[in-house]
């Protein structure tokens, strides 16, 4: 082999190795920075599964706010009736005979007979009342009249048609109170609404005061309680 040749094949197998040599070597890599703690505290599985739920912000749910509650009426109710024969009078609007003495129940039945024979009508409207019911009466009576008559105050609606059912229901008078100690819780009163034909009286001359007065009774307050009848003497 000639000089020239030898030659050439030693430059090509240096060429071959250097390239091998340059497939083999590897530059050294940088090292990768340390992760911050901002980085290690996102990277926890709880932040990873956080991260994946939907980000649309929710809407907080909608407060139903509730009127305030008006104010209460400030007018007490009226008192519980207890009595049973309170109760009884006022559940069933009956009248009381029994309670009246002997001397006001004849004095009653002859003003209706000497009424019937004018040709005359007689409503007895109310007799003997005990002590518990004449109470609630005057409860309604001072109720309706000096707290709620007048009365504008919207709590007080519902209460001032109660009271003033009662008022009328009960028939009382606004010009007649009913008091504590009464003829009628003495069993010596009671009350009537008489008609007597207008043609007989003027003709007889015979007003219902003088009947009355043969029955044995008189109207002690013509002008605030008209309808109201007393046994003459009772009270002496």
């Amino acid at each position: 082999m000639s000089t020239r040749r030898l030659w050439c094949v030693f430059a090509l197998l240096a060429v071959s190795s250097g390239l091998a040599a340059g497939q083999s070597f590897e530059f050294p890599q940088a090292p990768e920075p340390e992760p911050t703690w901002l980085e290690s505290l996102w990277n926890l599985p709880v932040f990873k599964w956080l991260s994946g739920l939907d980000a649309t912000p929710i809407a907080p749910p909608e407060l139903a706010i509730a009127a305030p509650a008006p104010p209460p009426c400030s007018v007490a109710p009226l008192a519980a009736i207890e009595d049973p024969t309170a109760m009884e009078m006022e559940s069933a609007a009956t009248l009381n005979l029994d309670g009246l003495t002997p001397g006001a129940s004849r004095a009653l039945a002859r003003f209706e007979t000497i009424v019937a024979a004018r040709g005359g009508s007689f409503t007895l409207t109310s007799a003997y009342r005990p002590s518990t019911y004449q109470a609630h009466l005057r409860d309604v009576w001072f109720k309706w009249m000096v707290e709620l008559k007048d009365n504008q105050d919207p709590s007080c609606v519902e209460l001032k048609a109660q009271v003033g059912n009662e008022f009328v229901r009960h028939g009382l008078l606004p010009t007649q109170h009913p008091v504590e100690v009464s003829d009628h819780t003495l069993g010596i009163g009671f009350d009537a609404a008489i008609l007597l034909p207008s043609g007989k009286r003027k003709r007889s001359r015979i007003s219902l005061d003088r009947l009355a007065r043969l029955a044995g009774v008189s109207r002690p307050d013509i002008r605030r309680d008209p309808v109201h009848f007393r046994l003459i003497g009772g009270r002496g």
